[in-house]
This record gives structure tokens, sequence and C-alpha cells, in this order.
């Protein structure tokens, strides 16, 4: 069920688009109406969050990430394969990613005529870190602007977590997140490409894109010279067939032509 478009609206509506659509929903779906009826109105601090995911998606991208290189880090130092200081390099991230997503938020709220406040604004950064730091459904929640209440900062979570993102936002993060210090240098090295093999696999790249597109050329010219063989060999049929009806009509005339030859000379 998707809800994004009832909490990325005016705050002062929420309650009116939850009816209508609760309304809307009620015939053809009745369990997602009283889902979608049960959902409360969020905090002006949450609402403000929820609107970056329209015109600030690059702002929580990056929070995510960071939280994610936050978490891998915390779980790094613990499994003794990380330094604390990169640990602290990571925290240092998240903290510059929050105060950018704040701010973000923030200019939201002032846009929509909502002056945030000192409680306000300490929401919204405990909950932007709390999201970007907590649990797989807080952070889709956070993606995709549905929070639909105020977060608590718990650390970085379980260091055991194995929750996994959705496979969309992975691959959103995927190239905004840093090289994990699990991996050492020199392993790190040994898989980058060299500038050589990247041009060998760029040309191999081109190669395969020109055959492909020669196939398809083959096929195309293939595909309508059947069609072509098709027309001229039913046309042939057709020639063919008046052929016949025309040698039966001049044999048919020749005959005639004799029996006329044969009364004459009597």
């Amino acid at each position: 069920m998707d809800t994004a478009d009832l909490y990325q609206g005016p705050l002062g509506d929420f309650v009116a688009r939850r009816t209508a659509l609760v309304h809307e929903l009620r015939r053809a779906d009745p369990e997602a109406a009283e889902a979608i009826g049960k959902l409360r109105k969020p905090a002006v601090s949450v609402w403000a969050i929820d609107q970056l995911a329209v015109g600030n998606a690059s702002v929580l991208s990056a929070l995510l990430a960071a939280g994610a290189d936050a978490r891998d880090a915390q779980r790094s130092v613990a499994a003794g394969t990380e330094s604390r200081d990169g640990f602290a390099l990571a925290t240092g991230r998240l903290r510059d990613a929050v105060e950018a997503a704040a701010r973000a938020a923030m200019d939201t709220l002032i846009q929509a005529g909502h002056p945030p406040g000192g409680e306000t604004d300490r929401r919204i950064r405990t909950t932007l870190q709390a999201a970007a730091t907590g649990g797989a459904a807080d952070r889709h929640a956070l993606w995709t602007g549905t929070l639909d209440h105020d977060l608590d900062v718990a650390g970085f979570g379980d260091a055991s977590e194995s929750e996994e993102d959705v496979l969309e936002l992975a691959a959103v993060l995927a190239p905004l997140r840093r090289q994990t210090a699990s991996a050492s240098p020199g392993r790190a090295e040994a898989q980058r490409p060299s500038s050589r093999e990247l041009v060998a696999q760029r040309a191999a790249e081109r190669d395969v894109t020109k055959k492909d597109e020669a196939a398809e050329a083959a096929r195309a010219f293939a595909v309508a010279a059947r069609h072509q063989a098709d027309r001229l060999a039913e046309e042939a049929g057709v020639a063919a067939e008046k052929a016949v009806v025309a040698e039966q009509a001049a044999d048919d005339a020749e005959a005639a032509a004799h029996a006329a030859h044969a009364k004459l000379t009597r």
C-alpha cells in the first residue's frame, strides 16, 4: 500500500486527504481503507522530513549512505577490523549529512509558513539520525517520505543486525558508500581494475554492441526478404492459375477454329 501521496502534501489537508482516500478504497479494498483510516497525522517536524523525498532526494540518499557507513564502521570496530579513527570519520560524515538534511527540512517549513522553533529543530535532527541509523523499515520510510512519527536515536542499532535495504534503495546508495575498512587496502587495490583493463573492457563492450546491432540488422533484412519471397510466391501462384485458365481458353478457341475449318471444307 503506497501512502507516499498522503504524507507528501500540505500538512493542513492531511486529515481531509486521508478521509477522501478511505472513501475511495472502502468498496474496492476494505482492509486497505481501514488501515489508511488508522494512519496518524504526522507532527510538523516529521512532515517536513517527509517532504524531502520529493524535492531533496539526493540529500536523503547522502544521509542514508552516511548512516550505512557509520553502522558498518561500528561493526568493523567491534570485530577489530577497523580503527576507532575510521569510526570517528564515519560518524563525522553522518553528522554533516544530518545537518544538511535538517537545513533542507527547516527551509521546507519556512516556505510552508511553519517557522521552525528550537524543539522542532531538535526533533528534526534526532529523527533524521535515528532513521538513517535505525532498522530497515525506518530507513525505507525516510527514503520514501512516509515517516509518521518522531524517532529517538538509540546508537547504531544492534551490531549484528542483518536487515538489508530493499534492492532499489541499496542500488541508489551503493555508489555513495565509502570503501569499507574491513577490506584491506591491498585487497581493495587488487580488486580495482587497471587502466589497461578498463580500456579493454570498454573496447569489448563496444564490440559487443556493434555485433548486436549487426545481428539486429541482419535479422531485419531476413524478415523483409522472407516477406517479399512469400508475396512473390503468392503472386506466382495466382499467375500460374491465370495461365492455366488462359491455356484452357486457348485450347477451346483452337478446337472451335478447327471445327469451323472442317465445316468450311466439306
